[in-house]
């Protein structure tokens, strides 16, 4: 049944990509993606009940699905096709790899509440940064289309301080439940620095300092455009090099 349904998902996932692509400002595409989104949410549902724990394939699932989430919700008012015709697509891949399990994964957390709570948490918020980044790099492509006259192949994207906006409003929302992650951490993890974690943790915490550096710049001194897009950037890459990297080291290295 659990497999079943990932298969289904990943194949609703495949064909709401394509209609964001080749259909993005048609309702029916919308509706889409909203059944997308549910069929894919049941899936990791019985996902997690169907096993003992949580390792990076299913995590990795959650924060690709709850990314969708976010920018098909943003989309409803902005022009984000672009980013949902890759971010659908990208679940779908999150969602077969769960399905065919091409590796043995141990689990890397426990199912106890308080673990359960913090991954939520962290996933929610790596979703967010996700979504920023993704943001990120368009607001880049825009302002160097314009910056070198492209004007015929501008990119079907909101205008540029819309999507600045929106990717500082993601940036905030993320940083708070980043620090929120880093809290419950300390809380419910017994020693966050201990060999098999302190990788993660010393990445997640320079990641940390790097967005709240970038949201203190963009307050007080103003920071945006390029500067923003590349401490982004940046700060993204290391809290990705932070979970994935420290999961796969902890999977397949450690043993």
């Amino acid at each position: 049944m659990t497999q079943t349904t990932l298969w289904i998902a990943s194949l609703f996932s495949l064909f709401a990509g394509a209609s964001y692509f080749y259909r993005p400002s048609n309702k029916a595409t919308q509706l889409i993606g909203a059944a997308t989104i549910t069929i894919s949410g049941i899936a990791l549902v019985l996902l997690f009940n169907s096993k003992d724990g949580f390792d990076f394939l299913t995590i990795g699932s959650l924060i690709a699905i709850i990314g969708s989430l976010l920018l098909w919700f943003s989309n409803r008012n902005k022009d984000l096709s672009l980013l949902l015709t890759f971010a659908f697509p990208l679940s779908a891949l999150m969602l077969i790899l769960n399905a065919i399990e091409p590796w043995h994964l141990r689990s890397l957390h426990s199912q106890s509440l308080g673990t359960s709570i913090h991954i939520l948490i962290a996933a929610v918020a790596y979703s967010l940064f996700t979504a920023a980044c993704g943001i990120s790099i368009l607001l880049a492509l825009q302002e160097y289309q314009l910056k070198h006259h492209h004007l015929r192949q501008l990119l079907r994207v909101p205008p540029l301080q819309v999507l600045e906006d929106l990717m500082f409003e993601f940036i905030w929302a993320a940083f708070i439940l980043l620090t929120i992650t880093i809290v419950t951490g300390v809380y419910f993890i017994d020693d966050i620095f201990a060999q098999k974690l302190v990788h993660k943790t010393v990445f997640t915490i320079a990641s940390w300092g790097v967005f709240a550096g970038l949201l203190a710049g963009h307050h007080f001194i103003g920071w945006r455009g390029q500067h923003a897009v590349k401490l982004t950037l940046g700060g993204f890459i290391l809290l990705m090099l932070g979970y994935f990297g420290s999961s796969i080291v902890l999977q397949f290295l450690a043993r």
